[in-house]
């Protein structure tokens, strides 16, 4: 026997894991925390903001949506992309569509996967940039006190 339900848009929250069942065909979005595990089939983007929640298409479930979330394990189906924000892991068996954003991943093989991959960024730009400019600073500062050092040496 086969469920479906539409939900528009679920939001699942709590720390505990959360299981979308063989045989149930959820369309809608899934705004969650703490562990999602599908074995059904999510019609809909899946997506958490937390640091530390979890995505597992086990083997059998289906994505046909987006991904967001900190970690991400795909054994079965994604027809949409993946934004994994901190660990992504492509198992043997998985078939993914679509393209690939990550920080860290691992494929295993036979993992499938017709897309791109994109490594983004640990550090966001803004936080590069200040950094940079003090050390700047003190090079110049470092140049600086040499060259009069140098000038004091040669008259």
């Amino acid at each position: 026997m086969f469920k479906k339900i539409n939900a528009g848009l679920a939001t699942i929250s709590n720390d505990t894991t959360t299981l979308i069942s063989e045989g149930t065909e959820l369309t809608g979005d899934i705004a969650f925390s703490g562990t999602l595990e599908i074995l059904g089939t999510v019609v809909g983007n899946v997506l958490s903001e937390q640091k530390d929640a979890r995505v597992r298409i086990l083997g059998g479930g289906v994505v046909k949506g987006d991904i967001k979330s900190a970690i991400i394990e795909v054994n079965g189906a994604v027809e949409g992309n993946i934004y994994a924000l901190d660990h992504l892991v492509l198992e043997a068996s998985c078939k993914v569509n679509g393209n690939v954003h990550y920080t860290n991943m691992e494929m295993r093989p036979g993992a499938q996967l017709i897309g791109s991959c994109i490594c983004q960024q640990v550090t966001a730009p803004k936080e590069i940039a200040p950094q940079a400019a003090k050390e700047d600073a003190k090079i110049k500062d470092i140049r600086s006190n040499s060259q009069q050092t140098l000038d004091k040496q040669w008259p």
